[in-house]
């Protein structure tokens, strides 16, 4: 077992760290993340990770990546990507409980519960929370109805259709979101299903999945599946602002990202759990003295490791590593905020060798 070792512009605060002593206090989490930014810890073997269709493809660029970054003379570290329901993997990467019994689970990306039309004669789709509530509820079935909080859209005069079939994590977010304002839904028009896949939205020809929503139609899904289907998400409406425009909450990078620094760590021995607390001011982004909307309806993608070998913790601390997290910009998930990722990453380093970077030592 080795740690490869990179060329560090260390810094005071890192280098200290290295010579602690037992008698010392514990190094701090954001220098214990630092050192692990700073090189890979690569353990002798493969290893398969599970995940859903639409992570597939991250997971395949992770892969790639750590077959170039675990190399000889280095122990040769990879891993596989294998489907959801694969019971032999090391790894699962689900917002649904694994097939495994883990041995360590912690946040790795986030997600959004969406809702989704096709309507020809609507660009851009407004929802109110009361009129989300009512929709899942029943009270809500006409487009017309939806015509206050679409100001400058003349809604269409037709039956407002729902796709029944709702992923169970994405209608539980909603059910949190609705929460904050005080409603309360049932499941008489949706019916959840433990873990949803595109086949409930979606048909595939020719190599791609097609969305088969109808004319009218509106459907609640993962916003992961949204991107992947090329579907519009509706915006969070939450009234005018100053100047008489709408006010809404979008499911982007903005809204998304925004909604997750309001998240609430709690810790356990074998996890790192997150809960959105609607009154913790959410962080403006880089730049910016004041922070958009954000899109509350969201929930964490888990790591779940189903085995307490180093491997496995070694390959989720590479894929916890914020160059890692960066591709998850350009997927259809978003990456963790930087303290929820520094916890995660902390979390799946115990027991590992903390790296040890060496000035000037490639």
């Amino acid at each position: 077992m080795k740690t490869r070792k990179k060329v560090l512009a260390a810094s005071l605060a890192v280098a200290t760290s290295l010579t602690l002593t037992a008698c010392d206090p514990p190094i701090p989490p954001e220098i214990l993340a630092s050192l692990a930014e700073q090189s890979y810890t690569c353990i002798e073997g493969e290893a398969s990770v599970a995940g859903s269709d639409s992570m597939q493809e991250v997971l395949a660029g992770w892969a790639d990546y750590l077959t170039y970054s675990c190399v000889d003379p280095e122990p040769a570290m990879t891993f596989s990507p294998v489907p959801l329901n694969d019971e032999t993997a090391t790894l699962v990467i689900s917002e649904h409980s694994p097939s495994c019994t883990p041995t360590l689970s912690v946040p790795l990306a986030v997600d959004a519960a969406v809702l989704v039309y096709q309507e020809s004669e609507v660009g851009s789709l407004n929802v109110s929370p009361d009129s989300l509530a009512g929709i899942i509820n029943g009270t809500v079935t006409n487009w017309n109805q939806l015509a206050e909080e679409n100001p400058g859209t003349e809604m269409p005069n037709r039956p407002l259709l729902v796709r029944a079939a709702v992923d169970e994590a994405a209608f539980s977010a909603i059910e949190k979101f609705l929460s904050f304002s005080n409603n309360t839904v049932g499941t008489e028009v949706f019916e959840p299903k433990t873990a949803s896949t595109l086949s409930d939205y979606a048909v595939f020809a020719d190599g791609y999945w097609a969305s088969n929503l109808q004319e009218g139609e509106m459907a609640i899904m993962p916003n992961s599946f949204a991107i992947q289907l090329g579907l519009y998400p509706a915006n969070i409406y939450q009234g005018l602002d100053a100047e008489g425009f709408p006010l809404v909450a979008t499911p982007d990078v903005s809204g998304i990202g925004t909604a997750a620094t309001q998240w609430v760590l709690s810790e356990e021995t074998s996890s790192i759990t997150v809960q959105l607390d609607p009154n913790k001011a959410p962080t403006p982004p880089d730049g910016s003295e004041t922070a958009p909307p954000s899109y509350q309806a969201i929930y964490p993608i888990a790591l779940s490791l189903c085995n307490s070998e180093n491997l496995a913790r070694a390959i989720s601390r590479f894929m916890l590593r914020l160059d890692n997290q960066g591709s998850l910009a350009v997927s259809n998930y978003f990456p963790l905020p930087e303290f929820v990722r520094i916890a995660a990453l902390v979390k799946v380093s115990e027991g590992l060798p903390i790296p040890d970077p060496v000035l000037g030592t490639e």
